[in-house]
Parts: structure tokens; sequence; C-alpha cells
């Protein structure tokens, strides 16, 4: 049997899933898995191109916000059915991040890896331009103090923060800390003074120069975090599974803390970091089955993937990922066990055409950021083309 598996990722994601992949192989003698991987910029159409085809891999690695599009389109295999004939394995498996997957009555995917929303300041520049790096429990206005002081100590060369205005991951946190939420099954779920409110925020923060400046914010729109590692910034968001990578890659030592404002009203919550699918078209379900049940809840693949997806999803396994975590991705692990203590719940899966509403609400963003609509012009056109998109 032939399976073909296809995940996004770096360098270090490629070696640790291919070393999985070998021990699969090794442990069932006639399944050979073909490996299809490379980076994120341009995946959903190389994958929506080879399901057009016909020929789109068994095993997928996917983001929830097309999740629900794939499974509306019939293109995902239940895996209620592997898990009734004892293939797939949910023991250890919170009841709630299965339900989150299950659509229409159907187990469309299982998490690979469990993150959380993190912020980063780099507190070596931070020390050297003589500015306190905010503490755990800071507030949003309290980073916007902390930007201006960058900015001003800096002489005007550094901003405190990258503009975070176009991220809708951002502004999820935003909603849920005001009671409401980014999407919901039916579609848009926060009311527009929420979004203006946001978007002033970021608005006030490049005015005083706190962040970053538009021409600067579009090279690192979908990795702000470089922005930090380039030295243009001391702060921004990320993902808590992404920090080691970070760190890795300067000397500058980072702190690590939950979002803004998190004390009272949780927006955080632990996220499914990415899924994994099998398709509809594969001519192997069982096999698949099998190779996706391996990764998800054996103690061997575990150790060998560790935790740079995230953290299993499985309980049993989750000493399997971490038993080689270093002080690093430790205080990550604090981030993550924080917010399961007290964090918010998560959304339900997002409705079919998120993925669009989620590029559009960056677009918005930016036209306001160059100055080319309004803030409330922009709210209101977001909203009505994101009413638009969700049907």
């Amino acid at each position: 049997i032939e399976l073909r598996m296809t995940w996004w990722g770096g360098d270090a994601r490629h070696e640790l899933t291919n070393q999985a992949l070998d021990r699969f192989e090794e442990q069932n003698e006639g399944i050979t898995v073909i490996r299809d991987f490379g980076g994120f910029d341009g995946y959903l159409d190389k994958v929506t191109t080879q399901y057009a085809g016909g020929n789109s891999p068994d095993v997928i690695q996917l983001y929830n916000e097309v999740l629900v599009e794939f499974a509306g389109r019939g293109q995902v295999y239940d895996l209620n059915e592997a898990v009734d004939a004892g293939t797939i394995s949910l023991d250890g498996w919170p009841d709630d991040l299965v339900a989150t997957n299950t659509i229409d009555g159907a187990l469309s995917a299982l998490p690979f890896g469990l993150s959380t929303h993190g912020f980063i300041f780099d507190e070596d520049a931070s020390a050297e331009l003589g500015v306190e790096v905010p503490g755990e429990g800071f507030t949003w206005d309290e980073l916007a103090d902390y930007g201006a002081e960058i900015r001003s100590s800096s002489g005007g060369a550094t901003a405190g923060v990258t503009d975070l205005s176009h991220s809708y991951q951002v502004f999820e946190v935003w909603a849920k800390q005001n009671g409401e939420e980014f999407l919901t099954a039916d579609g848009i779920g926060f009311e527009e003074d929420t979004l203006i409110d946001f978007w002033s925020y970021w608005a006030d923060m490049r005015d005083s120069g706190a962040a970053t400046p538009p021409d600067v914010s579009t090279e690192y729109l979908g990795t702000p975090y470089d922005a930090v590692i380039a030295g243009v910034s001391t702060s921004t968001f990320l993902f808590v599974n992404q920090y080691q990578g970070v760190q890795d890659s300067m000397p500058n030592a980072l702190a690590l803390t939950r979002m803004p404002s998190e004390g009272d009203n949780p927006g955080q919550y632990l996220r499914t970091a990415m899924n994994l699918i099998v398709s509809s078209q594969t001519e192997n379900p069982e096999a698949a089955a099998k190779l996706v049940d391996f990764l998800l809840n054996d103690e061997e693949a575990n150790a060998i993937l560790g935790i740079d997806r995230g953290v299993p999803a499985n309980g049993a396994v989750v000493d399997a990922a971490t038993g080689t975590v270093d002080e690093v991705m430790g205080r990550a692990m604090t981030i993550i066990e924080s917010v399961r203590a007290s964090g918010s719940p998560a959304p339900v899966p997002a409705p079919i055409g998120s993925g669009t509403v989620n590029t559009i609400f960056s677009e918005f963003a930016q036209q306001v950021q160059f100055g080319q609509l309004s803030i409330e012009e922009a709210a209101a056109q977001f909203l009505s083309q994101a009413a638009s998109e969700l049907g």
C-alpha cells in the first residue's frame, strides 16, 4: 500500500515528521508513505488543485479556517468510521476537542497539536533602552505606553510593537475579551463598534510611534515576529509553539507572556494549531487512518515529533512529547497550561467563506493603515463584504 501525506512547515518540522514516518513504515510492513511537504505559501492552492484533479494526498495537514469548506465539499473522510472499527483510538482525548472537529455529525479531522496565543518582548533591547518590559497581566494601555517609550528612548529608530491591526487572530482575542466572537457558526459574532475600537487602538499606536508604520508593517504581515528578529520592533504576537524557533533565530533573550488584558476576561483559548484529515478520495482509508492514529496517539511518534506543532491533544502522550523540553519551550508550556486553567472556550469550526473573510480583514486594515479609508468606512465595508462571503 502506498500512502501520500502532505504538510507545510520549516526544515526542522520536515526532519521530525520524516523520522516519525520512517518509524511508522518500520512498524507497518507493506505500507509506504510518500512525503509531500514544503512551505505555507501556496499550500492551500496546491491541495485544492490536487483535489480538483482527483489526486489528493491520502493524509493532509490542514488548518481550522478551511476545515468546514473541505467538509462541505465532501472532501473529508469521516474518521468516526475508523474510530468505530478500532483503527483510531480516542482514549485520552477531551470530548470538546472531538466535538469541535465534528461537522454535521462527521468527525472531519483531529488536532495535530494544540497551541495558544502569546506575546514576546525583546528583553535585551528593552533593557539597553532603559524601558521595563510589561509583566504578566499587563493591559492594552500598558502595551501602548511601553511601545511609545521604546520609540522615544531609541530616538525614533525602533518601534515598541509590530502593528497588528491586520491580524484577525489578534482581533479574535480582542473580541472574546469583550464578550463576543470573531466568527460563529452563523457568521460575524461581534459588533461594529468593537472592530472600530480595535482599529482605532492601532491607529493611535501608529500616531504615537509605538507601532511600526505601514510601509514597514507590510513586510511582516504573515510573520510579525520577523520584525522583532530584525530589530525593527521589540514586541509582537505569535503562537507559543513558534517561540522556540524565534528565540533560536536571535541572540537576545525574549520574554513570553499571555496576550494583553487577559486578567479579567480572557480571550485566549487552546486552539488547534493544525489538523490531520483523511481525504475522501483515498483508496486506502484503513491504512490512512492507521497513519493518523500513529501520529496522534503513539508515544514513540510523539517523542519524535515533540511539540513543534503544539502540545498533543491526547493527554496520554503529552509526557512523551514534552520529555526533552528545554527551558525555552518550558515557558511556552507554562502559557499553554495557564490558558488551559483560565482561558476562553474554543470557537466553533469557522463557517464556509471564513478563509476569504480572514483575507479581506487584513486588506481593509491595510487600507486604514495607508489612509485610503477611514476606520468607520473600512469597518462598515468589511462587515458588508464578510456577510456576503459567509452567506
